[in-house]
C-alpha cells in the first residue's frame, strides 16, 4: 500500500545541511496500522509528511499502490492526495465554523454537491460519536471532541490511507485511550490503512501491527509489535519499553533485595503466558524462584509477559530449569547481578 524507498530529506541552515531523514525504507501493508516511534528530533514528522508530499523528499521514491507519486504531475498528485487523509496533534479546526462546517468545508472545496456533503458529514459524525455536536463550535468542545472532528473531516473524503501526526500527544490518558479505540475501529470497520507517528509506547502497544523505531533520521529497528515488545534489540527500543514496564533493575535495587548470583528475565509469548511454568520448575528441579518484577502487556495481536526472577538452587539444576523454560516457548535472558541496558 505504502512503500518508502531510500527516502532522504535535507534542509539547508546557516550551519550547513541538516539531514532530517536519512535513507529510510519502509513498507506498510494494506489494512495495517503501522507505527513509527522516536524521540523528538528523530525525523518522525518529516517522514510522515513525505508520504503525501507535504514535504518533498530530497531523494528516494514514495509509492502508493505501486505508483511513484514523486513523479506525478500536479493534477494527478492532487487526485492521489484525496486517497490520503491526515490528522494532526493540534486539530487545525476553523474556530469560527461549526462542527458541521469543519467537516464539510473540504468536501465543498472538492466540488461535492450539498446532498452528498450532508450525507457524508452525517455518516462520519456518527462514526466518531459527534452527531449531537454538529452545531457546536470548537471552543465549546473538549480536546478529545476536537480530535474527533479532525478525524471525521479526514474520513469524509473517504481515503484509503490515514496519516496520524502525533494525534494523541495533546490529550490526557483517558481521552488518548478513547481516540486509540476509535482509530482501531476505523481500521477494522472501514479497512483504512493507518500510518501513525508517536513518541508514546502505549500508542504502539494498543493498536499497531508493525513498528519502525527512528533515531537520527534512520530506522534502527523494525518488526511486529509482539517482536519488539518481546525481544527489543536496539537501546532506543528498550528505553521506550521502560516507559511502560520496568524491564531494568538497578544495582541499588538488587542490593536492597539482597540478591546474589544471576538474575533472569523470562519473556512469555502466546500459549506460554497461560502455563504455570514457575511452579512447575520449582517442583521438577528443586529450585525456588524469587520474583523481582513482573508485568503482562496486552498488544493488539497478542500478549507479552515479562518476569525478572532470581532462581535459588544448585547451579546445575538452575541451568536445567532455564532449558525447561526455553523448551516451553519462554525466551530466557541472563541479566547478571542487575540489568545494565
Amino acid at each position: 500500500m505504502i512503500q518508502l524507498q531510500n527516502i532522504s530529506k535535507e534542509y539547508k541552515s546557516k550551519k550547513g545541511v541538516v539531514k532530517a531523514v536519512d535513507g529510510i525504507n519502509l513498507s506498510v501493508k494494506r489494512g495495517q496500522i503501522h507505527g513509527v516511534i522516536g524521540y523528538s528530533g528523530a525525523g518522525k514528522s518529516t517522514l510522515i509528511r513525505c508520504v503525501n508530499l507535504l514535504e518533498r523528499p530530497t531523494a528516494g521514491r514514495v509509492l502508493i499502490d505501486n505508483v511513484d507519486i514523486t513523479t506525478l504531475p500536479l493534477h494527478e498528485l492532487r487526485q492521489t492526495r484525496q486517497k490520503i487523509g491526515m490528522i494532526f496533534q493540534h486539530f487545525n479546526l476553523l474556530k469560527t465554523a461549526t462542527v458541521y462546517n469543519n467537516i464539510a468545508v473540504p468536501l465543498k472545496l472538492l466540488g461535492y454537491n450539498d446532498a452528498e456533503v450532508k450525507s457524508r458529514v452525517a455518516k462520519y459524525a456518527e462514526i466518531v460519536g459527534l452527531t449531537e455536536k454538529l452545531d457546536s463550535y470548537p471552543n465549546q468542545l473538549s480536546g478529545g471532541q476536537k480530535q474527533r472532528v479532525a478525524i471525521a473531516r479526514a474520513l469524509a473524503q473517504e481515503p484509503e490511507i490515514l496519516l496520524s501526526d502525533e494525534a494523541t500527544s495533546a490529550l490526557d490518558p483517558e481521552t488518548t485511550e478513547a481516540i486509540l479505540a476509535l482509530l482501531l475501529k476505523i481500521n477494522r470497520e472501514l479497512g483504512i490503512t493507518i500510518l501513525l507517528i508517536t513518541h508514546e509506547m502505549n500508542v504502539i502497544q494498543k493498536i499497531c501491527d508493525e513498528v519502525s523505531v527512528l533515531e537520527s533520521g534512520k530506522v534502527v529497528e523494525f518488526g511486529t509489535a509482539i517482536e519488539l515488545f518481546a525481544k527489543p534489540q536496539h537501546p532506543t527500543t528498550r528505553k521506550f519499553l521502560n516507559t511502560i514496564s520496568q524491564r531494568n533493575l538497578s544495582p541499588s535495587l538488587i542490593e536492597q533485595l539482597n540478591v546474589s548470583g544471576s538474575v533472569i528475565r523470562l519473556t512469555f509469548l502466546g500459549e506460554s503466558t497461560g502455563k504455570p511454568l514457575l511452579a512447575e520448575v520449582s517442583k521438577i528441579y528443586d529450585v525456588q524462584p524469587n520474583i523481582l518484577t513482573a508485568n503482562i502487556i496486552e498488544l493488539k495481536n497478542g500478549i507479552v509477559g515479562n518476569i525478572v526472577v532470581h532462581l535459588h538452587g544448585e547451579s546445575q539444576l538452575v541451568q536445567k530449569a532455564l532449558t525447561y523454560f526455553t523448551e516451553n516457548g519462554v525466551a530466557v535472558e541472563e541479566l547478571g547481578g542487575a540489568s545494565n541496558e
